[in-house]
């Protein structure tokens, strides 16, 4: 549950954000961004005064790399399909419609058609850590690799890579984000699965879509 300072924070932010209030990352801020998966820059102007704040926690030549903040619905839907076809190949003896398969998929992309992603409403993002050229650092694995060194939890890595995610972790969290354990570089902030890992009664973030 929210202390009263919490509460006053929450109020604070909608009125800032309700309406929605979107601004784009920007390189004159520090920030670097990895158009890989997405062209979209846009992200919670809340939640980027959050990442600015973060910033300033990192060690000398280390920067945010940006892969990914809103996702619109049709994306997450894009994104959800490409993990269900990798999944069927993964767990050919499930039937995809069972809750046991659907589980499965939903620990890599949220399910659009439920509760949907943290990305929908803006305020979580894909993140890594990278040089003042650009060049990433070594997480011990990439963005989206859907595999067990995707894992926060996961030990089997190397010292610098533990080393960095421990960084990355370090900074965000001192502001208040929160990981999604399953995957090292999704973060966010007052979203559903900031609310559940808080133990928080609400959600100060929905969809907006």
């Amino acid at each position: 549950m929210f202390d009263d300072s919490i509460l006053k924070e929450a109020n604070l932010i909608f009125e800032i954000e309700n309406p929605v209030h979107l601004v784009n990352i920007n390189k004159k801020d520090d920030f670097f961004f990895n158009n890989r998966f997405t062209q979209e820059r846009r992200i919670r102007s809340y939640t980027y005064e959050l990442l600015k704040k973060a910033q300033k926690q990192l060690p000398n030549n280390y920067y945010f790399m940006i892969y990914e903040a809103l996702r619109p619905k049709e994306k997450q839907i894009q994104l959800w399909n490409d993990v269900v076809e990798k999944m069927k190949k993964r767990y050919p003896e499930l039937d995809i419609n069972s809750e046991e398969f659907i589980a499965k998929c939903d620990v890599y992309a949220a399910n659009p058609y439920r509760q949907g992603s943290g990305h929908q409403s803006g305020a979580a993002v894909d993140i890594t850590l990278c040089n003042r050229d650009g060049i990433e650092y070594d997480m011990g694995s990439f963005v989206r690799d859907f595999s067990n060194n995707a894992s926060s939890e996961n030990e089997n890595l190397s010292e610098e890579a533990k080393k960095n995610r421990d960084i990355l972790d370090k900074a965000l969290t001192s502001v208040g984000f929160v990981n999604y354990p399953p995957e090292w570089w999704h973060y966010s902030f007052g979203d559903r699965l900031w609310a559940r890992l808080t133990k928080s009664e609400i959600a100060i973030f929905s969809n907006i879509e």
